[in-house]
């Protein structure tokens, strides 16, 4: 069992883990996780003034842009690998007064995906083969699940590599990610098993077992305007001449995360009628392509049905992608949460975790 009081961190450059020298001198590490973006890491090194090793020797090399990091966060005996990536930013600090320092910021590869834009077409390829195509371009592995349509055409219109993957995985509820040098697409995964189990105000229980902590703070917010009762996409098929109509609605949804109440049904139930959304604006040329969209677009709505902020102690599994067991909350707000962002930070006053997260359903 992790030792909660002693946190340590593991830096590695180009490679080579930070001497205890340079260690020494990390007043500040944190490390930010979302999907569909660039997940980040800024360090902060104390950069002390008459050497002021880190800007005027020859060992500032080794804060390069460019240079690859994996940095490992937890607690001793017991580091957790948080992130893989390359220094994109470094901004030393000159002060008046006190030590200067240097901050040192870096994405993980998806960075990669951010050249130039590109104007192209896929043919007869599905999801999976056009991200598959995309990042062997990028230098990247895929790791690709299969949505299970294959489309006539597919046109990238002048847009970067990255923000296409992400418009195509917004028309089917997936996600995009990079690990290392993987490029991963997959289904956003809410209905998965929780990594942690987070309890506010009742510090005992928080303790309670192996993967039970304190929550310490989180401010949730239920909005009924956010879930709709049931989707349209209409489209055309050139084919046939005739138009198309894709549904999604309650029956469609990613689970109920510990809900009694789906977030499509969250309005109807309150203000007794249905509330129905219609999208003509993206294109669809099949049926499945329209179903899988209506289905996309009831499901991100429905996730979108409780929001809210937390704050706990550093836990390195709570990342996002993941689902957390929120409780002492009261029925209505107790039960699975999905992390869309998870900030780790580790400097003098230890280490603590914040998020932000959704849920699908109430209770």
């Amino acid at each position: 069992m992790a030792n909660f009081f002693a946190p340590a961190f593991r830096v590695e450059v180009n490679g080579s883990q930070l001497s205890a020298d340079v260690s020494c001198n990390v007043e500040q590490i944190s490390i930010t996780s979302q999907p569909n973006t660039l997940d980040s890491f800024t360090m902060t090194v104390a950069n002390p003034y008459p050497e002021m090793r880190w800007t005027h020797t020859p060992d500032a090399k080794l804060f390069h842009e460019g240079n690859g990091v994996k940095i490992a966060l937890g607690y001793v005996e017991d580091l957790v690998d948080m992130i893989d990536g390359e220094i994109t930013k470094i901004s030393p600090d000159f002060p008046e007064s006190g030590v200067p320092t240097l901050e040192i910021e870096g994405h993980t590869r998806m960075h990669w995906l951010q050249g130039s834009r590109n104007t192209r077409t896929f043919q007869q390829m599905s999801d999976k083969q056009i991200v598959e195509k995309i990042a062997s371009e990028n230098g990247l592995e895929p790791q690709a699940e299969d949505p299970g349509v294959q489309y006539d055409y597919v046109m990238q219109p002048n847009r970067s590599d990255l923000d296409f993957i992400r418009m195509r995985a917004a028309r089917i509820h997936f996600e995009v990610l990079v690990q290392g040098k993987t490029l991963i697409f997959r289904k956003m995964k809410e209905d998965d098993q929780e990594v942690y189990t987070l309890v506010w105000g009742q510090t005992q229980q928080g303790l309670s077992g192996p993967n039970t902590f304190p929550l310490q703070s989180f401010t949730p917010v239920l909005n009924a305007r956010n879930p709709v009762s049931n989707v349209n996409v209409r489209g055309y098929d050139p084919q046939s001449k005739s138009g198309i109509l894709g549904k999604g609605g309650t029956g469609d949804q990613n689970g109920n995360m510990g809900g009694s109440t789906k977030g499509g049904d969250v309005w109807s139930g309150a203000f007794h009628k249905p509330r129905q959304l219609t999208s003509v604006t993206t294109p669809v040329g099949s049926q499945s392509e329209a179903d899988e969209h209506a289905k996309a677009l009831y499901n991100d709505h429905a996730v979108q049905t409780i929001t809210g902020q937390g704050g706990t102690i550093g836990l390195p599994a709570l990342r996002s992608g993941t689902v957390i067991m929120l409780q002492g909350l009261g029925p209505r707000f107790s039960g699975k949460y999905y992390i869309d962002q998870a900030t780790h930070k580790l400097d003098g006053n230890g280490y603590l975790t914040s998020f932000s997260a959704k849920r699908n359903s109430s209770s």
